[in-house]
């Protein structure tokens, strides 16, 4: 996967090669924001935005470097989503971190690129994830999670995982079914890690930069060697979602036995005990 560009479905559109050959003399992304959906990448892209050294490309998410769910299909127009002469270039495809093809066609076309990574409870961002799932809407005019209840999605993944006609036919990207697997975010950070080195990452959870956000808008800015006035004084609220009940006991009994010990796991890549409170 490392060695070629991936359509929509699949089929190679350029290698590696040619596709350094499309890139312009200037103007290639080299910031990239990563995390589960649902953890705060919007938020993290609207901060960034603001910053006159940052350029952040429209649409937030061109996901191109992840075959099954392609915004921006085209490698031309996509490099041209970044033709600025800002210091910082930002792609803030969320998908780029639980899309295994991705880490080894980003370490090959951007090797000097900086991350920011940013994660979220895995039990408070899958339910959030289902429920953005069971909010939108398919062309078809139904929700694009058709389980009726958050149980019955869990119940589902591994049905839904082990079955290539789900994988081919779901009804948006397939990771963004995958409730439980698209949290390990252990397995995904140690993806990463092998390609790039601890240096370009900066990894904090959304519950530190709802808490702390002057100390967080002071370790970006330190991070990327901005000033820290470019940001403002406080961080965007975006994607707030109307109230819901949280999820229930069983959900709860069921993601506990999945997910282990992943919070602690993940502190220990990290190197740090993060806040998980949200």
């Amino acid at each position: 996967m490392a060695t070629a560009l991936l359509s929509a479905r699949g089929r190679v559109t350029c290698s590696i090669p040619s596709a350094r050959a499309m890139q312009p003399s200037a103007g290639l992304p080299n910031l990239f924001v990563l995390g589960a959906g649902k953890s705060g990448t919007t938020t993290l892209h609207q901060l960034l935005g603001r910053h006159p050294d940052i350029h952040v490309c429209d649409p937030k998410e061109p996901s191109f470097f992840c075959s099954h769910f392609q915004v921006v299909r085209d490698p031309v127009s996509y490099f041209r989503l970044f033709a600025s002469d800002r210091r910082y270039r930002v792609d803030a495809s969320h998908v780029y971190f639980s899309n295994p093809e991705t880490a080894p066609v980003l370490r090959a076309l951007f090797p000097e690129a900086k991350v920011l990574l940013i994660l979220r409870h895995p039990k408070a961002r899958a339910h959030s994830l289902y429920r953005h799932m069971r909010l939108s809407m398919h062309d078809d005019g139904r929700p694009l999670e058709l389980a009726e209840t958050f149980y019955e999605a869990l119940r589902l993944e591994d049905e839904r995982f082990h079955s290539p006609d789900f994988m081919r036919n779901c009804r948006q990207y397939f990771w963004n079914f995958m409730y439980i697997r698209s949290s390990f975010y252990d397995e995904q950070l140690t993806r990463y890690l092998g390609l790039f080195t601890r240096e370009q990452f900066l990894i904090m959870t959304l519950a530190e930069l709802i808490s702390r956000p002057q100390q967080k808008i002071a370790e970006i800015a330190a991070f990327l060697e901005v000033e820290p006035s470019g940001f403002g004084e406080s961080v965007p609220v975006v994607n707030a979602a109307p109230a819901y009940e949280g999820f229930d006991q069983m959900c709860d009994a069921f993601m506990g036995d999945r997910f282990g010990d992943l919070t602690r796991r993940v502190d220990a890549l990290v190197g740090r005990a993060m806040d998980w409170s949200v």
